[in-house]
């Protein structure tokens, strides 16, 4: 059977750390709003159907153009409510594998996400770099009714890495740098 893989670029986040700006609207490395960026990595994939999953209706002038569908999950949600309303997206569109990119990491990139996406057969894949096992990751829909199950602020990570089947994806030193604090932004690698 062949996959049919949905995107999603997850950006429902509060940005408390961050102070009192928007961190998905910060531009980086003079570029485009780290939302944005990860938004367009998501394209040139074959990807059927891409969303951007947000808290409230604020940030679709950063991802206008962008090519995704706006699911917003209202503001004070956990971090699982963001995984939950991707995952009955991805199983409503009849998507065979869920691919997560987060908002916030601006140096995962399209080539970094096509060795994601090369994993053969039903197996989830997570990205390693410099021991860290994080986002971008490719859930199947065997797993998407567990990840429903997973509550408060936690994503699909220990979901996956208890997955006998998991394909560790490595990318260089960096990739996985995310931006939580203005400092973050200042010192991502470009």
């Amino acid at each position: 059977m062949a996959r049919k893989i949905m995107g999603v670029v997850l950006a429902a986040g509060a940005s408390r750390r961050f102070g009192a700006r928007d961190k998905l609207a910060a531009r980086s490395g003079g570029e485009a709003a780290l939302v944005l960026r990860a938004a367009k990595t998501l394209r040139g994939l074959g990807l059927p159907r891409r969303a951007g999953i947000t808290r409230g209706h604020r940030l679709p002038k950063e991802l206008r153009g962008a090519g995704l569908d706006l699911l917003c999950i209202g503001p004070g949600r956990a971090q699982s409510a963001s995984l939950h309303r991707a995952i009955r997206a991805a199983h409503a569109s009849g998507a065979s594998h869920l691919l997560i990119v987060l908002g916030d990491m601006p140096n995962v990139s399209r080539a970094h996400l096509r060795q994601l996406l090369a994993t053969p057969g039903p197996h989830p894949g997570m990205a390693t770099s410099e021991g860290r096992l994080a986002p971008p990751a490719l859930i199947p829909r065997r797993l998407f009714g567990a990840a429903l199950r997973l509550t408060g602020d936690r994503g699909a990570g220990a979901l996956l890495r208890r997955a006998p089947d998991l394909r560790r994806i490595s990318l260089p030193p960096g990739t996985l740098h995310d931006i939580d604090r203005p400092d973050d932004l200042r010192e991502a690698p470009r």
